[in-house]
């Protein structure tokens, strides 16, 4: 059973060197839609693609029936857009790591519901690790430990998306916080630095968005 899942989510990606660099042939490549079109551009093959389809012509739906490729399609009247429906995929499949790629696009509102999302079903399921990647920027969803690898002077962000983020503690980053707290709008956790090439955030609760920004 692959342990792994790789969502392509119809965004714009603008830099796909950092998904060359992180898929392995045991990932389970998941395409939400039109995020299938990320997967070709790598000139690799989806295993899934789930969603309306309002995004993909019947010309290419075709090409993956013909492949064997599973379709898992949906009305267009739905509850859930094709990224929910993908992550909710991933957890009935009881995938231990999720990483998704194309999530930092025009649509603010998608962006901003997406991120809520993740940070919603991470605080329901805290063993999974769940990251989004683009170019040399990866986001966490914190609301437990993270440890990130990267470099001195890499750029670090903390940003409570709960009412409180309680208990914090950092090794690694330039201005530590030891048991410290954060409260939703707080910009204090805002632009730290590594100063070693590793940092560990620790928090005993609440969630929280963790921004890496590689020099």
């Amino acid at each position: 059973m692959k342990n792994r899942a790789i969502i392509f989510i119809n965004g714009n990606l603008s830099d796909l060197s950092q998904a060359k660099k992180i898929i392995i042939k045991e990932d389970c490549l998941i395409a939400a839609d039109g995020g299938v079109k990320h997967i070709l551009k790598l000139i690799l093959i989806p295993q899934i693609i789930i969603g309306d389809f309002d995004s993909i012509p019947v010309s290419l739906q075709k090409i993956f029936i013909r492949k064997k490729i599973e379709l898992i399609k949906y009305p267009r009247k739905k509850d859930k857009t094709d990224f929910e429906l993908a992550i909710d995929y991933c957890f009935a499949k009881k995938f231990q790591e999720i990483i998704i790629f194309g999530i930092l696009g025009d649509r603010v509102d998608h962006m901003l519901a997406n991120i809520f999302l993740l940070s919603k079903v991470q605080t329901e399921n805290k063993s999974i690790k769940i990251k989004i990647v683009e170019g040399k920027k990866e986001i966490f969803i914190l609301n437990k430990e993270i440890i990130i690898e990267g470099k001195i002077d890499d750029e670090i962000s903390i940003i409570p998306v709960s009412e409180k983020l309680e208990g914090i503690v950092t090794d690694g980053l330039e201005y530590k916080l030891d048991n410290e707290i954060l409260t939703l709008g707080s910009t204090r956790g805002i632009s730290n630095v590594m100063n070693k090439k590793m940092a560990k955030i620790v928090v005993a609760s609440g969630t929280a968005m963790v921004t890496h920004l590689r020099k």
